[in-house]
């Protein structure tokens, strides 16, 4: 561990520096243990100390590091997992012991040569495993260092079998032959392009019927195929599995083959018989289109094409035609018919919303307002109904006026303040969610409170640094968490800003209380055989209990010690328990 840490790494460093001061005497390996194999930026700098360390350079493929443009996190058990039957077969031939990558990943709960569920407690003491432990042996419980082989007798063992895990656990293993020839920049579109070809081959491109058949989430389900997100495993499992198809191929830089193609057709037609509607059937679709031609609010094509799970109206012309067209008409009809000045009660009903409008605490401008009409623009109205959106345009530009004087208020009440306060927390008090509109109008104020406010944490930071500095010269030097408490800041800050500092603090606490409990040790045995001997003589029994209570309640926390020296105490007067 400590070799793999001087290694020089531009990927950053080996164990955050904040896990190691986090905790006194904390070596921080435990907290970046579970990613090493995955697929974030941790398990790359693992992988580059590695390579440099061993002067390899594909120990990438050991991980799923070339899936990470691809694959999301949270993708491994949370504890160590083995196959006890593996260990103990390996031993007796000889073989090399190892954890397999397959073993790690969560939906792989069997091992996939012996048909049995993986073990994740130790056979001798019983307790769980860290995935990757700072004693651990591979074969080895790193808690009690007990092999974790099974015995042989074991071996004929019958185990109740489950196809649907020997399946997966096949799945997850393909998955991982592909890992040296996959393109970690290319993986993320040959997934998506896959997708996209089994959803128009085997629904037509009809999203809610692969849904159907396929049983992933919709909305997950058009992230993937749009490239905006990842899907997880588990969801890619479910899809292979209904479709009959190997996990691999959505990963394979030339796309499904037409075998494959094939198969996820046949798989659909066998669902489809039993219990799955099939894609939209033409009746299906004309009365969808029937209806929109009937409803109160006039409907586009691409709005029944969106309701029916098609992404787009290709389907909908090809077996209606007729029937898009006279819904395209009769949408087109309904906004040229909202103009004012065509009936009578679009004027009405103009006029209720820009006087609502005008009476309301807060007024909807006079272009919104044209909008909700179906108006594209709001000229109409203002030659309709002048005084009306002049007056409205006249309080909106009042109460514009008015914020931005609040905002200008706020911001100099804010210069005033000892401490100057944040940006965003002044932009969250204004009701805004950013800062944006505070710098708009008010950049040059902005600007001061900036200044201001880096002044006043290059105070603050001095200040944490003198007091943390003095802490150093304490006897006994507090904890860091004493002195961040003192300091009203959080470990983590102080681990951020003042790492150097921090380190010493956690050294010099450590030798302290070190040299405290050499000096009480000292103690306990130059007063403890006196106490025995004196209570020998005056015939008590001298135990832990009575010696502890004369030497007061400063040594109870050394109850342990005190029983290790008392017994050697009896020992040297001859006295029996």
């Amino acid at each position: 561990m400590g070799l793999l840490s001087d290694v020089p790494n531009p990927k950053g460093a080996l164990v955050p520096a904040t896990a190691k001061a986090g905790r006194r005497g904390g070596h921080g390996f435990r907290v970046c243990g579970y990613t090493v194999n995955g697929v974030t930026d941790r398990a790359i700098t693992w992988v580059h100390a590695l390579e440099v360390a061993t002067s390899r350079h594909d120990l990438q493929y050991l991980t799923l590091v070339p899936f990470r443009r691809a694959l999301p996190d949270h993708l491994f058990h949370r504890y160590r997992a083995w196959c006890s039957l593996c260990y103990e077969h390996w031993r007796l031939n000889g073989q090399t012991v190892y954890e397999p990558l397959l073993w790690a990943i969560k939906t792989s709960s069997h091992c996939s040569v012996h048909q049995r569920p993986l073990r994740h407690d130790c056979p001798h003491c019983g307790r769980l495993l860290n995935p990757l432990g700072v004693f651990a042996r591979p074969g080895y419980c790193e808690r009690c260092g007990g092999w974790l082989g099974s015995p042989r007798a074991e071996w004929n063992k019958p185990q109740p079998g489950d196809e649907e895990q020997t399946w997966t656990c096949t799945q997850i293993g393909s998955l991982l032959a592909m890992l040296p020839s996959i393109d970690p920049e290319a993986a993320r579109e040959s997934l998506r392009r896959t997708l996209t070809a089994y959803l128009e081959e085997v629904a037509g491109g009809n999203i809610l019927a692969f849904v159907e058949y396929t049983r992933c989430p919709g909305p997950g389900l058009h992230g993937w195929i749009a490239g905006a997100a990842v899907p997880r495993i588990e969801n890619l499992l479910r899809i292979a599995r209904h479709l009959n198809v190997p996990i691999a191929s959505f990963f394979a830089p030339a796309g499904p083959t037409s075998a494959e193609i094939a198969a996820a057709g046949q798989a659909v037609s066998v669902c489809s018989k039993h219990r799955l509607s099939s894609s939209r059937r033409r009746s299906e679709i004309r009365r969808a289109l029937l209806a929109a031609l009937d409803a109160a609010v006039p409907s586009t094509v691409i709005g029944v094409a969106r309701r029916l799970g098609y992404t787009t109206t290709d389907s909908l012309y090809r077996d209606a035609r007729a029937l898009c067209y006279k819904v395209t008409a009769r949408y087109r009809r309904s906004h040229r018919s909202n103009k004012p000045g065509t009936p009578k009660a679009n004027r009405i009903q103009a006029r209720e919303l820009l006087e609502r409008s005008l009476n309301s605490a807060e007024p909807i401008s006079v272009h919104r307002i044209a909008a909700s009409l179906g108006q594209r623009s709001d000229k109409h109205l203002r030659g309709d109904f002048p005084e009306l959106c002049t007056a409205i345009t006249q309080k909106i530009a009042q109460m514009r006026h008015r914020r931005v004087e609040k905002i200008r208020q706020v911001l100099r009440d804010a210069l005033a303040q000892q401490p100057v306060p944040p940006l965003a927390e002044l932009s969250r008090h204004l009701g805004y969610a950013h800062t944006g509109v505070l710098w708009r109008h008010h950049s040059d104020l902005c600007r001061q409170l900036k200044a201001s406010r880096q002044h006043d944490v290059t105070k603050r930071r001095a200040h944490v640094e003198r007091v943390a500095m003095a802490a150093l010269e304490e006897v006994p030097v507090q904890s860091l968490r004493a002195v961040c408490r003192r300091l009203k800041i959080t470990v983590r800050y102080m681990s951020v800003h003042f790492l150097a500092i921090a380190g010493r603090i956690v050294a010099e606490h450590r030798r302290s209380v070190m040299a405290e409990t050499a000096n009480r040790r000292a103690l306990l045995l130059r007063r403890i055989p006196d106490i025995t001997e004196e209570f020998h003589k005056q015939g008590l029994y001298p135990s832990a209990g009575r010696i502890v209570e004369r030497l007061g309640e400063r040594f109870l926390r050394d109850r342990k010690t005190i029983g290790v020296i008392v017994r050697e105490a009896h020992k040297a007067l001859g006295i029996q328990r």
